[in-house]
């Protein structure tokens, strides 16, 4: 990165440009640590810049945005963004001081940025470098969020990934100016989302943005579960039970070990994919969505029958408001439309040993995601501690996990990698007319697969003869 850079400082020299690094890697800086990537703010022709850049470098340049003036240089792996000063200020100062936070507020010219120390060098008309010291958040003008709304979540953001606390000024601003979150575009918003959610401190920056108002702003469709009363099993309604849920999520992924002790190893692989745990994050808040739309009394209980398939479609209608990439959506409404399965194999369990037959409509439907799948429901049973819950929910699930995983494993996995061994057309040559009942008779033929009844196509043959259809 160094020798780009010094490439970079010294076109900036030759074409009489000011060039300095800004924001959060100044920010790192004196944390004393490493960006990987940099912001670069320049008085004039940023997108010039960038692309003359692109030619000596060599390297990519992507225009973000023509009209700010924001490009993105993509060189060996690392990730240079360069903008014009804001609103075409006169001076770095000026641009700073239309920034969001003071602790991002800061500046140093790219020259000074390769000298050994650096930090000499910073300009920080805003009091940043106090501010990172007392670790507060403090916004840098009180108009700032009526320019951008974004940046109230930003600010929420920024607590989630430095662990700072957020000045009251702003807390009171975001409050009070929460509407305007109106206006940022629906891409905006869950890009900052979704940084919250890949936070150590999710659970708990979630909780603070419902608190104050902001996380009803932004998805309003979780606030339909407070105050629904729940079952005995459970002592929160349905709304504070998902924050819940959401928070002991945090705890097991900080320390999957102390929850599944003997698939330890297998759990901390799923979780290092940091995607895996913004989805788990997102399934956890929201797995229970479906509820307050199924609520109903049956014999003076309290029930809340297919809550987990209308919470799915519930959470794809929010993620498409909110323009989430097909696959985030895709994937946490799998998790939030499965999560009850494991509770219902519990079941089974207790009554005997588990079959590869009992596991297989799981597995098929759950695919790669098995470890996320458990780590939701451990995360839900953690949510849950009424006073009529079945004792020992969390060891019943880490022991159903590891039988799940046997079955899938031994008895599963090399059926679903073969052949089936009847298809349509061959139901078709014994006479049967096409119907939604084939997929039924070939579900029925694959549970025989698994269970060892039938092993090959002569045998799946004298099975379909002796089913009554």
């Amino acid at each position: 990165m160094q020798k780009i850079l010094g490439k970079i400082a010294d076109q900036a020299r030759l074409m009489g440009r000011q060039v300095y690094v800004v924001g959060g890697a100044v920010r790192d800086l004196l944390l004393g640590r490493l960006a990987p990537d940099l912001d670069l703010a320049i008085d004039r022709d940023a997108l010039l810049f960038g692309q003359h850049l692109a030619t000596i470098l060599p390297a990519r340049f992507i225009i973000l945005d023509e009209g700010e003036e924001i490009g993105r240089l993509i060189c060996q792996g690392h990730l240079v963004d360069i903008a014009v000063f804001k609103e075409r200020s006169a001076t770095i100062a000026e641009d700073l001081a239309r920034r969001d936070f003071t602790v991002n507020a800061m500046a140093i010219p790219l020259a000074d940025w390769l000298a050994p120390d650096p930090s000499g060098a910073i300009i920080d008309p805003g009091g940043g470098q106090a501010d990172l010291h007392s670790h507060l958040l403090r916004l840098v003008y009180n108009n700032a969020l009526q320019d951008d709304p974004l940046r109230i979540l930003r600010g929420f953001r920024l607590q989630a990934h430095t662990g700072f606390r957020l000045d009251p000024g702003f807390l009171a601003l975001a409050q009070k100016q929460k509407k305007l979150l109106a206006r940022p575009a629906p891409e905006r918003i869950s890009a900052e989302l979704h940084l919250i959610f890949e936070s150590a401190r999710a659970g708990v920056i979630v909780q603070a943005m419902a608190e104050a108002g902001i996380l009803a702003q932004v998805c309003p469709e979780i606030m339909s579960g407070f105050q629904v009363e729940q079952p005995a099993s459970h002592h929160l309604d349905v709304f504070d039970h998902n924050m819940a849920a959401l928070r002991a999520m945090d705890q097991i992924i900080r320390r999957p070990e102390k929850y599944f002790p003997e698939s330890a190893p297998l759990m901390a692989a799923y979780l290092k994919t940091g995607r895996h745990q913004r989805w788990l994050r997102w399934a956890a808040l929201f797995h229970d969505l479906g509820k307050p739309h199924t609520l109903a009394m049956k014999e003076g209980r309290i029930t809340f029958y297919q809550h987990d398939q209308v919470g799915a479609q519930l959470f794809i209608t929010m993620a498409k408001r909110l323009k989430f990439a097909n696959i985030d959506m895709n994937k946490v409404a799998l998790l939030i439309s499965q999560h009850m399965r494991p509770f219902h194999l519990c079941n089974i369990m207790r009554q005997g040993p588990l079959s590869a037959k009992a596991c297989l409509r799981l597995v098929k439907n759950i695919g790669d995601d098995l470890e996320g799948l458990f780590l939701l429901a451990m995360a839900d049973s953690l949510a849950g501690q009424g006073e009529a819950k079945p004792p020992e929910m969390e060891k019943e699930l880490a022991l159903l996990f590891g039988q799940v995983l046997r079955q899938r494993e031994e008895h599963i996995a090399p059926v679903l990698a073969g052949p089936p061994l009847l298809t349509g057309h061959d139901l078709i040559k014994t006479g049967l007319v096409p119907g939604p009942f084939f997929k039924k008779i070939l579900d029925d033929l694959q549970q025989a697969q698994v269970a060892g009844e039938v092993v090959d196509r002569d045998g799946a043959r004298q099975w379909l003869a002796r089913q009554k259809i």
